[in-house]
């Protein structure tokens, strides 16, 4: 009896030794989501407009994409970029309040731009329609604001749209000439 009590405390033991030396680390998912997301992050923009403005990053703190910032105006260097638990933080944000502007890190590949669009040509039954089911449906590009006037036949219109980039709008321009009774489509 007292053999087997020894044996089932030394396996209890062996097997307590065993859980400590080959745990298994603690991976929260959540914080690697995070990293993905903020490894893309490469551009500050500022206020509630997210306005693109030159800018620094200040050498107190060093921010680096994905962190809490803060642009501070200098009187000689411009916009500065500053974490918003850099040192000197509270001591701009005390003494130059009006100073400060909000900003925060994004992914410029995933900004969105206002193109405007000039287009004019034959004016014909359908022609609104056609031109907004290639922008809408067959480009997924989102319009902002339309325009069109027509005179004796012939017509001219203004298209406002929102694209990621320039190859975007290209690709929809060329689609834009493909229509019939279109004669020219510029980007403005």
């Amino acid at each position: 009896m007292l053999k087997a009590y020894a044996a089932s405390r030394s396996n209890a033991l062996m097997s307590f030794l065993k859980s400590k030396i080959t745990r298994k680390a603690n991976i929260n998912t959540d914080e690697l989501e995070k990293d993905e997301i903020t490894a893309k992050y490469d551009a500050v923009v500022f206020n509630k407009e997210e306005e693109k403005l030159d800018y620094k990053l200040a050498t107190c703190c060093h921010p680096i994409p994905g962190d809490d910032v803060f642009g501070f105006l200098t009187v000689s260097d411009g916009l500065k970029v500053h974490k918003m638990n850099c040192p000197n933080a509270l001591s701009l944000q005390s003494n130059y309040a009006y100073r400060i502007m909000p900003a925060k890190w994004i992914d410029s590949s995933q900004q969105e731009f206002l193109a405007h669009i000039s287009l004019t040509g034959i004016d014909h039954i359908g022609l609104v329609n056609d031109i907004t089911t290639i922008i809408s449906e067959n480009m997924s590009v989102n319009m902002k604001s339309i325009s069109f006037q027509s005179d004796d036949g012939l017509f001219s219109g203004k298209i406002d749209v929102v694209v990621k980039n320039k190859t975007l709008l290209k690709k929809l321009l060329d689609r834009l000439k493909k229509i019939n009774g279109i004669d020219k489509v510029t980007r403005v």
